[in-house]
């Protein structure tokens, strides 16, 4: 038989969630109009419950343990006020299927066959999402995106955001209750300034809407803000078919490779220096990460084993 396949777009939003893995990551769990969620795996609703009954998503994280955000840091949660247990959290979800899909029609269930099928494929489905916004009704022309979650000062309290780049130079950051608009041009000023932020001194109060408000008394580890800066950058770049950084450097790694020289030592110091130093372990494979470029630039004494 001939095999063809076919995608389909269907929308979503994020919603604040905490998948427990051994330890506690707070992620942006995807909800889509079918009634598919992605929480690291891509569920129905029945899926949802089995795994919040399980503990695997969970709405909140006991004190003293630690909140690990991808790309921004690790936090000791010192207390918490949470806004929902695993029934609330669960009905939570499913009234955001509800606004997105007011019906509830067309809802997508796994079958037992197609369970099995995954289990005997040793397949895990997940959703790649891709970030959007509705530039204009007329012809729904959109605008693509890419970003992650940071710390935002708003009115004088703090909130835990999703900020996103559009490829037209749009950057938002998103809470569940509002966002705020600024160009690419004007963000670097708010990484800056600490209005967007990723560390604190003092026991400090996070507002996670539609989680709960959290209070860390000590930040475990933290990406800087001027990193992090260069990260959107460079998703501003790849989104308007620019090299990023960690393209550029890996090009200047080989060409030092090919042709040994202290300008081209100089020029991948140079480049090494600008990708966003939590980004730099990706530059090489999963065993040697960035050892080779750390060895070239700043030890070139040091001869590689081959």
């Amino acid at each position: 038989m001939q095999r063809i396949s076919r995608k389909q777009i269907v929308e979503g939003t994020r919603v604040p969630g905490i998948i427990h893995n051994d330890h506690h990551f707070y992620v942006s769990i995807e909800v889509y109009e079918d009634g598919m969620v992605n929480c690291w795996e891509l569920v129905d609703l029945a899926g949802l419950k089995e795994k919040l009954n399980r503990g695997r998503v969970t709405p909140q994280v006991p004190e003293g343990e630690a909140l690990s955000i991808h790309g921004l840091g690790a936090y000791r949660l010192q207390s918490a006020q949470w806004d929902y247990d695993e029934a609330g959290y669960l009905a939570h979800i499913e009234h955001t299927v509800q606004l997105l899909n007011p019906g509830m029609t067309n809802l997508y269930t796994i079958s037992e066959a197609e369970r099995r099928r995954q289990e005997e494929r040793r397949v895990v489905n997940f959703a790649q999402a891709s970030e959007f916004y509705v530039k204009e009704e007329l012809f729904y022309q959109t605008a693509q995106g890419a970003g992650f979650t940071m710390f935002l000062k708003h009115q004088g309290k703090n909130y835990a955001a999703n900020v996103v780049v559009y490829k037209d130079g749009r950057v938002t950051c998103y809470t569940p209750k509002f966002e705020l608009n600024v160009k690419m041009d004007e963000v670097e000023a708010l990484f800056k300034k600490g209005t967007l932020f990723t560390c604190f001194k003092k026991p400090t109060e996070i507002i996670f809407e539609e989680l709960g408000v959290l209070v860390f008394d000590e930040v475990l580890y933290s990406t800087s803000p001027k990193e992090k800066y260069k990260e959107l950058a460079d998703a501003y770049r790849k989104l308007n078919g620019a090299k990023t950084s960690l393209e550029k450097c890996r090009e200047a790694y080989y060409t030092y490779l090919e042709n040994p020289s202290e300008f081209a030592r100089a020029r991948l110091k140079e480049l090494y220096e600008w990708v966003p130093e939590h980004e730099r372990m990706y530059l090489g494979d999963m065993d040697n990460r960035d050892e080779d470029y750390v060895r070239i630039i700043y030890y070139p004494e040091d001869k590689r084993e081959v």
